[in-house]
């Protein structure tokens, strides 16, 4: 059998186009990361990762010091040997120090450039005593042993837990906030929501409806894109109350799918509606949710001040029927000029603020065109273009046309007497 170098092969098919041959021939750098950035280990007291090779044998491995060698425990030794040291943090020990990664300790600066950035490694709150040591990490200064960290006051804690919380870092939950504080500077709204139902899961928190009232939206940052992808909508506008549904679905199904099968009513939180995911697909429905409710409540502030008596009137009749949910038939009548168009408007602004559907419809395209989001009759009704007695609308039972008819609470008809009387 032949050996295949796949390597060489790689190499003999990879290519490099003009613009990298001429940045490769000035020798110009092809990879570099400025300022640098010096990872900062976190680990419990002899709980280091030890690396070694498959066949090198484990007694060498436990005699060679330089095995057991780590930031943190340079950290502490440095410390131990440099008074100077004693008021910088862990992260801040890289402002006057460097780390050489082949001696494995830590030097003293000697130029003035720029150093480089402390990260400590990430560490999940379902780890306990390890995240509770590393935030104190970030407070601590000048600490020579691994109880040094959780000394405040002289006194000396048992847990790294108790340390934080006679701080004042876990006094109101603030653990939950710094864990998304810091994750949200990375990672996706679809990572945060699992980082959230980790915490309801595994983590005891007090309060979980606290913590989903502070960070709900940063879990909802790809709800917009996603629907708007999905249903082919450009610049979609969900509102508030959408939004939040949507991330309490998203929660629920993180919550059964776990090993640990829990539910939002578990812990207090809401339970998303049952309907909400034939709505996200529904793309006629979405539409007519995609409005800016603050904006379109600004604008009927404005217009109802300047409604007429007789304008207000009609405008009481119809949106007291459709709030109380009566079935009413209306035909307003008035010559051209009387204000009908602006009264449509502002009814229409007025049931739209608080998310009902209003389907705002006229028998002209010209006329459609002069109400907020205005259809033709024909086009919205599926009505067809020879009418017979006998002719329906071509509207058939389960698609998305007919959910938005079952969910509408107002029909405004512009120029209704134009149409035929069989529409």
């Amino acid at each position: 059998m032949n050996n295949i170098n796949e390597i060489q092969n790689f190499v003999d098919a990879r290519f490099i186009c003009h613009y990298e041959a001429a940045w490769r021939i000035f020798n110009f750098d092809i990879h570099h990361r400025n300022p640098p950035v010096q990872v900062l280990a976190v680990h419990l007291e002899n709980m280091q990762t030890v690396r070694f090779k498959d066949r090198q044998p484990l007694q060498s491995i436990l005699s060679n010091p330089m095995t057991k060698k780590t930031t943190l425990t340079q950290w502490l030794r440095n410390n131990q040997l440099d008074d100077t040291s004693h008021h910088l943090t862990y992260l801040e020990n890289l402002s006057e120090y460097k780390w050489n990664n082949h001696v494995k300790d830590w030097c003293r600066r000697t130029t003035n450039r720029t150093p480089s950035i402390g990260r400590l490694i990430y560490i999940h709150p379902t780890c306990g005593e390890l995240f509770y040591l590393r935030m104190l990490l970030t407070h601590q200064a000048g600490c020579k042993t691994f109880d040094d960290i959780k000394t405040v006051g002289g006194i000396t804690f048992n847990t790294y837990c108790a340390t934080c919380e006679e701080l004042g870092l876990l006094g109101d939950e603030k653990e939950w906030t710094y864990v998304f504080d810091e994750a949200a500077a990375w990672a996706t709204a679809e990572e945060l929501r699992t980082l959230f139902a980790h915490i309801l899961l595994f983590c005891d928190v007090a309060d979980p409806v606290a913590l989903w009232i502070e960070q709900w939206r940063r879990m909802s940052d790809d709800v917009v894109e996603r629907a708007s992808v999905r249903l082919h909508i450009v610049n979609l506008h969900v509102n508030d109350v959408d939004l939040q549904h949507y991330v309490l679905y998203e929660l629920q199904i993180l919550l059964n799918s776990n090993s640990n099968s829990s539910s939002l009513s578990e812990y207090g939180l809401p339970m998303p509606p049952p309907h909400l995911l034939a709505e996200l697909e529904n793309r006629l429905l979405m539409e007519e949710r995609n409005y800016d409710r603050d904006a379109l409540k600004q604008k009927h502030d404005v217009l109802v001040s300047k409604l007429n008596s007789e304008q207000h009137i009609i405008y009481d009749v119809v949106v007291k029927a459709t709030i109380e949910n009566k079935q009413q038939l209306l035909f307003v009548y008035g010559h051209g000029g009387t204000g009908k168009t602006f009264l449509w408007t502002t009814i229409i602004y007025a049931l739209r603020y608080v998310g009902t559907i209003v389907l705002a419809v006229a028998s002209s395209g010209i006329a459609s065109l002069l109400l907020p989001s205005g259809r033709t009759t024909r086009s919205r009704f599926k009505i067809p273009l020879d009418l017979t007695n006998d002719s329906i609308c071509h509207i058939k039972k389960n698609t998305q046309l007919a959910r938005l008819l079952f969910e509408t609470a107002l029909i405004l008809w512009d120029e209704a007497p134009m149409n035929d009387r069989k529409c």
